[in-house]
């Protein structure tokens, strides 16, 4: 394949604003304000209701060609005096996009002499999020440091410990939030989408997010012992804390399968001092048992892994402990943390993935032409590669438009490690083996000579 060097065909990511709005639906009583045209609101709504299927409010300070020319500040005034008086929300983001950045309407400023000529109004956060670089994990990465930034005040010890999840589903918040229960910890989660993207139906009607991380904890983040970031793509808010209130921060693997999983418990009992209660011991020994039922049908089977750079090295690692082999692996970004962690946790396998870092899915699409692969695991964008070449594809990720339930989907911790191996072995048996459990015949041959035994699971 010659190298493609001057368009993005079909991209594997999406922009900054995205990421923003995703952090900014985690927070209690918020409401997420793009400075830009009223279409990049549009769709930022449009792409988090059809994967979250939940109503998601978006307001914009609507800038038109005029304001291109002469600024967009007072758009910007009249959208936070608009969304303050009509939603009543308690924090309100204001987000950039490529217009407003482009014409260098100064928001910070902006919004620094509007709260000074009226006291009334609720927090607000200016984020820097250019839709013109970068992709949406940076933007939910600044989103989140933005909020300590202007938010966090010291006082006095809280013995909590901070969570920074990153860009994962509404289950694997939950089930993050339910282990550190177990551990008997408690934290400041940043943010918590568990229950305003995953909310019951109670015939109420909520303009703003109706759950989440409160302001108040926002604050506190200043006073926890610890911060852990369970996406090294999202540890900008960390890093800050650490460097401005001396707060311990550390970044494990995205604790996805069992020897990251492993990491990301043994660094909870480091940080503060508790013992693996027995019931998540448990857990861990139905995973391990689970793998071995698995291990002869998925052995040898050769994935294609695309999407945000820490699910992507979390997936990667998973599969490689199931025996399967990670062919190629993807992401939209440009990251050299990225590359470093696929050679890392590849290190040991003979069998060397090809690495896209930017890569997009036409990139994807011809690698996969090149050597056959025989599972896709990804967001829905990947289905028409899975369709034109007969794989099946594992839903995971975000944006997931094209089935429902993407919001309770997990894949953090154990119990979540043991439903991923049921849903990769049963889409392998569903795909290429008959009733009788005999292998279909397949272009991909399963390669079971030459894959290193360090592996297979012991």
């Amino acid at each position: 394949m010659t190298e493609k060097k001057f368009a993005v065909i079909n991209p594997c990511k999406i922009c900054q604003p995205m990421g923003a709005i995703f952090a900014l639906m985690g927070v209690k009583n918020s409401m997420p304000l793009i400075h830009g045209s009223h279409g990049c609101s549009t769709y930022m709504r449009f792409q988090l209701g059809r994967h979250f299927k939940e109503a998601v409010n978006v307001a914009s300070s609507s800038m038109s060609e005029a304001n291109a020319v002469l600024g967009g500040e007072e758009n910007l005034k009249h959208a936070i005096r608009n969304v303050s008086k009509i939603y009543g929300p308690e924090i309100i983001g204001v987000t950039t996009s490529c217009l407003s950045e482009t014409i260098g309407d100064d928001v910070e400023g902006i919004i620094r002499l509007f709260k000074t000529q009226n006291d009334d109004l609720p927090e607000i956060v200016p984020i820097s999020t250019p839709s013109y670089k970068h992709t949406h994990v940076e933007g939910y990465d600044s989103t989140v440091k933005a909020l300590v930034e202007n938010l966090a005040t010291p006082s006095k010890p809280n013995s909590k410990l901070n969570v920074i999840t990153g860009m994962v589903s509404p289950g694997d918040i939950a089930e993050t939030k339910r282990i550190l229960r177990e551990m008997g910890i408690e934290s400041i989660i940043l943010t918590d989408t568990s229950e305003s993207m995953d909310a019951p139906f109670d015939g109420e009607v909520s303009f703003v997010s109706s759950a989440g991380t409160t302001v108040e904890e926002l604050k506190d983040t200043a006073n926890s012992f610890a911060t852990i970031s369970l996406c090294k793509h999202a540890n900008s808010a960390a890093k800050f804390l650490h460097e401005a209130y001396g707060i311990n921060s550390v970044s494990p693997y995205l604790p996805i399968g069992l020897q990251s999983t492993d990491e990301f418990m043994n660094e909870l009992c480091k940080l503060t001092n508790k013992e693996i209660p027995e019931q998540i011991t448990r857990e861990r020994g139905k995973l391990i048992d689970a793998m071995i039922d698995a291990h002869q049908h998925n052995f040898g089977r050769k994935v294609a892994i695309y999407g945000d750079p820490d699910v992507v090295v979390g997936f990667t690692r998973f599969v490689l402990e199931l025996g399967m082999i990670p062919s190629i692996v993807c992401t939209g970004s440009e990251s050299k943390t990225f590359v470093e962690d696929i050679k890392a946790v590849t290190k040991d396998s003979k069998h060397k993935p090809v690495i896209l870092a930017p890569g997009d899915l036409y990139d994807l699409h011809q690698e996969i032409k090149k050597s056959k692969v025989d599972l896709l695991i990804g967001n829905s964008y990947g289905s028409r590669i899975a369709g034109a070449e007969n794989i099946p594809l594992i839903r995971m990720g975000f944006p997931i438009y094209d089935r429902v339930g993407a919001q309770r989907i997990t894949s953090l911790g154990y119990t979540a490690g043991i439903r991923l191996v049921d849903t990769i072995t049963n889409t392998i048996l569903d795909r290429y083996f008959d009733e009788f459990g005999w292998a279909l015949n397949e272009n991909t041959e399963v390669d079971h000579g030459e894959f290193e035994s360090s592996n297979c699971i012991n």
